[in-house]
This record gives structure tokens, sequence and C-alpha cells, in this order.
């Protein structure tokens, strides 16, 4: 269950000479089997990647361990838990409802949870823009009774963590990322069906369309492909976490499932198999003030392409599923090991992803490991280098930590790999601080989609 996906390009200074790694001729898919076979060497993902436009899958195929104390390999048939993914199917059950007269995106949440507070002010439309205002018990989940909900939990359980908590804003103004509204979703279904919420899952989509890697109780799952959850201590050893219980994550995050299920997945949704055209055109687009729609976050990509996401964070896994409807782009990355490290956090890597998927330039990952380096040597670098006419590079210290911030950018922390080489956590970019006879600091060259030579001022 993840908060927001910034699926903006941070960019340094682009550079439109493209790096070899581009030039070469290889085929797409050889592009991403390289990014992501580099990717795993530097611990920065473990997983399985699926790639796919226009019907065709350019690449499907596992990296890292699937389960290191067995010693077996992830592949294209590895299972994950699946985090936020879950509310696409979440979405597309009340959707269908609604196609079936059964309800309304419009009613209010005490139409049918007639005891819920303030329900009677919230929609449900408003609980999937989320802008309900109501508390986000996601943060009760990594608490110190996290443990608790490592096993079954019921439903009233859960509804204890933020039911009777003050709304976070006026329902409908502003936007507050928030599971609990997911949550209230899947009760939503049940009390519209008569049926649990799985059962309706189950019965409308996974059954159709022949999910046969996709479910509910993920700690139960007895399947080879199962995947362990991991964390990385210190960015290079796996430590296996407890998975969090489905009944606890719900129709916000409980679902497992590998890459080629949720290809048919998104396949069922370009094609309309499972709505009416008005309702998947609804669910693509985003209801004000936010990017939020049903389902999905909503973006933009590369010359107005329509770019529609939902990405999952749980303890042990993090989840990406990214579809571009105008020309039925699909890209997926499922990891075994969680975000708690800047070095294993997905948004870089996807956003390299992209720019190899429609031919951009980018740059391999590159190791994330850090050398000490002196507090004398680190205040030689402050200062502002000039990257174009109307663009400069400033570089500050605040303790012993530098931060690089450009013009009409935010600021971003870097990090040494040497003593004149540092990089980025936020982005796939280095630096290299280069000196003068005298010793005297003059440029720093700046290596994204190519290298860019900024004199200092």
């Amino acid at each position: 269950m993840q908060l927001f996906l910034r699926i903006v390009s941070i960019v340094i200074f682009y550079c439109f000479t493209l790096p070899a790694n581009a030039q070469s001729g290889r085929t797409m898919a050889e592009k991403v089997d390289e990014y992501f076979t580099v990717a795993a060497r530097h611990h920065r993902f473990n997983g399985t990647v699926l790639v796919a436009r226009q019907g065709h899958i350019f690449l499907q195929k596992g990296y890292g361990w699937r389960n290191e104390a067995a010693q077996t390999l992830n592949d294209s048939n590895s299972i994950y838990q699946l985090g936020s993914i879950t509310k696409t199917f979440t979405a597309q059950a009340i959707l269908q409802l609604q196609d079936e007269k059964k309800l309304s995106v419009k009613d209010n949440v005490s139409q049918y949870l007639p005891d819920y507070p303030k329900g009677d002010q919230i929609t449900i439309e408003q609980l999937f823009a989320h802008t309900s205002g109501i508390y986000d018990y996601k943060g009760v989940l990594y608490s110190k009774d996290s443990l608790e909900f490592t096993r079954p939990v019921t439903k009233d359980r859960v509804l204890a963590t933020f039911k009777d908590k003050p709304l976070q804003n006026k329902p409908g103004e502003q936007v507050n990322y928030t599971n609990s509204g997911y949550f209230l979703l899947g009760l939503i279904i049940e009390k519209v069906t008569r049926q649990p919420f799985e059962t309706v899952i189950r019965k409308r989509f996974i059954e159709p369309l022949h999910l046969t890697q996709t479910g509910f109780d993920f700690i139960n799952l007895k399947r080879p492909e199962k995947t362990t959850g991991y964390t990385y201590w210190k960015d290079s050893v796996l430590v296996a976490v407890r998975p969090l219980d489905s009944t606890a994550a719900y129709s916000a995050g409980g679902m497992y499932s590998s890459v080629g299920d949720l290809y048919r997945w998104a396949q069922a949704i370009f094609t309309s198999q499972l709505l009416k055209p008005a309702s998947q055109k609804l669910a693509f687009t985003a209801i004000k003030p936010g990017n939020w729609t049903y389902g999905w976050g909503v973006n933009e990509f590369q010359k107005g392409r329509k770019l529609v996401f939902q990405n999952g964070n749980l303890p042990g896994f993090a989840t990406f599923f990214v579809l571009i409807p105008e020309d039925n782009t699909v890209l997926i990355m499922l990891a075994n090991v969680d975000d708690t490290s800047d070095a294993t956090t997905l948004e870089p890597m996807l956003k390299d992803l992209l720019f190899i998927t429609y031919g951009m330039p980018y740059q391999l990952p590159s190791s994330f490991k850090t050398v000490p380096v002196r507090e004398a040597v680190l205040k030689d670098y402050v200062g502002k280098y000039r990257l174009s006419p109307d663009r400069i590079l400033s570089i500050t210290l605040e303790g012993r930590n530098l931060f690089l911030q450009v013009t009409g950018q935010q600021r971003f922390e870097i990090f040494p790999s040497s003593e004149t080489d540092f990089f980025l956590k936020a982005v796939n970019a280095q630096l290299t601080f280069q000196k003068d006879a005298s010793g005297r600091i003059t440029q720093v060259i700046v290596h994204q989609n190519g290298d860019v030579v900024a004199k200092r001022l």
C-alpha cells in the first residue's frame, strides 16, 4: 500500500546525445534485461519484470532470489504480495456494480455503512479520490502493534484503527491518501453483493480470466512459485520479514499475483471485457482536485500520453503496475524486497524502464555504496556551477551532508562513492568534481544520460 508516485522525471540536465548503451542497436528487451541484471548485481532490484506493447510481451523475466535460504531464483512465474495493486480489483468491482445499477459512486457511505461516523458527509467517489479525510490506517500496520497484523484479524479490529479518528480535511476538498477508504470500499462490496469480498473478486475476475496465480491468503499459500519477502540490511544483506496477513490489508492491499496474471488482467481492462466502455473511460479519468481515479493514479508521459499506475508497498514487497492505454503498453515490476532502503525504491527504476521502452536516453543503475569523506574536502565543493545560461547547480553543506539544487528544482542530498565522485538516490545521476593544477575545484561533471560539464562561478 503506497502513498503516491511522483512519475515526474527529475533531470539535472537533459543530454540529447544518447549514451553508448542506447546507441548500440540492441533490442529493447536486451536493454531492459541488461538494466535489471545490473540492478540485481548492485542489490537494487530483486523480483520479476514484464514489459509489453501492443499485445506483444518483449520481456518476462526474474532477477535475484525467490528464496535465498533454499537457493531458488526468481523467474517469470514467481508469486508476490501485491499491496495496493489490489485496489485495481476493488475498483473494477465497484464500477461493475454501478454498471449493474446496484450502487452509484455518488452515493454516501452511510447508505451502505449506516454506523460509520460522518458517512453521510462522504461519498464512494471521495473514497477513491482520497479526498474523504479519513485517517490512513497503514501507519498502524507498521507500528509497535504490527505483529498482530501478521495473523488473521477481524474487520472490526481493523476498523477500530481509524473509525473514530477525526477527519483530516473536509470531504472533497483536498487529497490525503488513505488506505482506509479502500477498506470501506471492500465492506460496501460485501454489503451490496451479500458475499465476502474475496468471493466477489474470485467469481467476477480471477476465475473468468483464468488468473491461476492470483489470490488472497499469501501466508498459507503452498506453491513452489511463492516468494519470500525481504528487506535489505545495510543495502546488501537480505533479511526475511514476516508478511502482512491478507485480512489486515483486505481490499486495500491483500492480494497476491504474478506478472503473467497481471498482464492478463491488464488486457481484460484494455479491451473493456469487464466494464461498459464509458465506465472504463471513467476509470482512467482523474477525480479532481487530485490525480487519483477509480483504482489508479493518472499522470502524463512523453507527448501527452496518459500514464495510469498503481504501486504497492508491504513488509518484504514493493510493486509497480503501469498502463499506457494509447499504445497498450504494460510495465510490471514485482519485487520481494521492500523499499525501506533508498537503494530498493522502485520509482527511479520505473522512470528508466519507461525511458528504455520508449527509446529515450537512460543509464545503467549504479551501486549505492558510500565512502567516508573528510568535512574539509566536502567544504571545497560548496558553491555554484553553471549548467546552462539559465540553469545554476548549487552545492551546499549541512553538517557533513552535501546537497544539490538546480534552478527550478527541489533540493536533493548527494552521497560520496569516492572523494570526488557522488551520486543521487532520488534519480540515476552522478557527479564528479574536478580540480585545476593548483588544487582548486573548477567544475563538476554531471553524468545523467550523457556527460555535462558545469563550470564553477
